[in-house]
């Protein structure tokens, strides 16, 4: 089976600890990590290629985006756009499965965060997380509900299990018989 790559995305000064723990919990939780592998920016070794070479690059291979939203928009290239919304842009692009998390919070997002969190609610469901714990939780419900969806892994054993295409009319009377 081909290992599912996770692309862990936020502005990194912000979820330092939520980044590096997440990874860790994929890595070493006995169901995840034999089917995921969790990528964040601060474990590549250093290279020759520009760093947004390089988080571009993992964007597009990556199977699941995996989006942490908060107060801060982060850095910003010549164009005006952040790392994470132009890691967010590549992943759908290249058509990865996303998963959003947005930290539920009283403090003022910066105005170009809360833009671009209008932007990817449009497109997909997001959770709001409060603490690690929460993220934690809705970050395994999501995988795990991601390997459902894909069959990777059954609620039903696989006899009683309906063909997503399969009708009545594609079963041969004669070969029941």
């Amino acid at each position: 089976m081909e290992v599912i790559r996770v692309f862990i995305s936020s502005v990194q000064k912000e979820f330092a600890r939520e980044r590096r723990l997440l990874c860790d919990y994929i890595r070493t939780d006995a169901l995840l990590s034999r089917f995921f592998v969790p990528f964040i920016f601060e474990d590549m070794p250093a290279s020759e290629v520009s760093s947004q070479k390089a988080y571009l690059t993992q964007a597009a291979e990556c199977h699941i985006y995996l989006g942490i939203f908060g107060t801060q928009y982060g850095y910003e290239d010549t164009e005006g756009v952040s790392p994470t919304e132009h890691k967010f842009d590549t992943a759908t692009a290249n058509h990865a499965h996303r998963l959003i998390y947005i930290l539920r919070t009283n403090e003022q997002r910066h105005p170009k965060e809360q833009a671009f969190i209008n932007k990817v609610q449009q497109d997909v469901i997001r959770r709001s997380f409060t603490t690690y714990e929460e993220l934690r939780t809705a970050v395994y419900n999501s995988l795990v509900d991601y390997l459902v969806q894909k069959e990777i892994i059954r609620r039903v054993p696989f006899d009683a299990a309906a063909h997503h295409v399969a009708t009545f009319d594609d079963i041969d009377p004669e070969r029941v018989r």
